[in-house]
């Protein structure tokens, strides 16, 4: 699931002219993380965030960025969390290594121009089902800016 929203997210900022390259390679290098710096989601139960983890056996890699909290099989009766988001994170935009690592994936300069922005997150709560997903908030009013 994280990669799935990985390849959507460079994709957008790709055609946005935030990254260069073809979202399949911007996924591979990991230039994506720089505006989507945390995992896909977790999983929700008595706690807004309860465990996650990984199948026994499966180390995560140390270097990777982000880690993700769940790296488990998708079971029946999970509730997990879908949330995709794109930030424009001071820290992350002026990171010595992130600049030198995706030096050719970025667009540093717009990047930069849009820090202001802070970013956005879209949140959903997903129930696993032997039919398929159920999304719990699809009913869940917007809450749009009034003018």
């Amino acid at each position: 699931m994280h990669h799935a929203a990985a390849l959507v997210i460079a994709e957008g900022l790709a055609e946005f002219g935030l990254l260069r390259g073809r979202p399949e390679t911007l996924v591979d290098q990991g230039a994506q993380s720089v505006f989507f710096p945390h995992g896909i989601g977790h999983m929700v139960g008595l706690g807004i965030r309860d465990a996650g983890g990984a199948l026994r056996g499966r180390e995560p890699d140390p270097d990777e960025f982000p880690r993700l909290r769940v790296d488990l099989p998708l079971l029946p009766r999970y509730v997990m969390t879908v949330e995709p988001g794109i930030y424009f994170v001071p820290a992350l935009l002026r990171d010595r290594e992130f600049r030198e690592r995706h030096r050719d994936a970025v667009d540093w300069d717009r990047a930069e121009a849009m820090v202001d922005l802070g970013g956005i997150r879209i949140e959903d709560n997903v129930l696993v089902t032997a039919e398929g997903p159920e999304v719990l908030t699809g009913d869940v009013p917007s809450t749009e800016p009034t003018r």
